[in-house]
């Protein structure tokens, strides 16, 4: 499933860099659009683009100037195009790999939460998801409440070892939850599959808590991975 993942994002990213260069939007001594607005244009996070920058820059391919922006010093060609679309490609494993590792460790969290869960949490979560749908229905971005969810379930097993670890992992988790991949169905889907979560935790229903747990994990993963393609 990744290696077909990598490959679309691969022709994706590699679409929009040609179309780029065949109409001539980018070519020796222009500067790159800013992170954002690339960030945007690929559906991927800041951070990403970042990378994709360093490793160009590596390659001599392009410039950073300080305070003045991302200047491109090679002719577009198969040299940078290869460059950047390969760099993009590593993301997108990447970001599949994060996917992977939740779905083996969020489901079982989740079942332990269900079985050792009390109402003062249960009460917080609901709040939780709650503001969530404020914020989604406000056109906010819920992505922290989110993760404060998520935090929540792992404190309610009682096992110190979980919230510590998904704290200790924050910044790699976050890059699943990026802005740029927080489409608005990935946002309802979320908030949906949430109020679904609290129905199987206020349960106390460990196999319900696991089942619905892995099916908003693979759900959220396939809705970012068409977040990163669609154009």
């Amino acid at each position: 499933m990744i290696d077909n993942m990598s490959d679309s994002v691969h022709k994706s990213v590699a679409k929009q860099i040609a179309d780029l260069i065949e109409t001539g939007n980018l070519k020796k001594g222009d500067k790159l659009p800013p992170e954002r607005s690339l960030a945007e244009k690929f559906k991927v996070s800041r951070s990403s683009i970042r990378e994709a920058i360093k490793s160009l820059a590596q390659k001599n391919l392009v410039e950073s100037r300080r305070g003045d922006g991302t200047y491109i010093l090679a002719e577009m060609d198969a040299d940078i195009f290869e460059a950047f679309t390969s760099v993009f490609t590593d993301q997108r494993k990447r970001l599949n790999d994060i996917f992977q590792f939740r779905l083996v460790v969020e489901p079982e969290i989740a079942a332990l939460a269900a079985m050792a869960i009390d109402d003062q949490t249960l009460d917080r979560m609901k709040v939780i998801v709650c503001n969530q749908q404020i914020k989604y229905r406000n056109g906010e971005d819920p992505s922290e409440l989110d993760t404060k969810f998520h935090l929540e379930i792992a404190k309610a097993t009682g096992n110190a070892i979980f919230p510590e670890m998904l704290t200790a992992l924050g910044k790699i988790m976050r890059e699943s939850r990026s802005e740029f991949l927080q489409t608005p169905a990935r946002k309802k889907q979320s908030i949906a599959a949430h109020f679904k979560l609290l129905e199987a935790l206020e349960k106390r229903d460990a196999a319900l808590a696991r089942q619905v747990m892995k099916h908003h994990i693979k759900e959220v993963e396939s809705v970012a991975t068409h977040a990163s393609t669609d154009k």
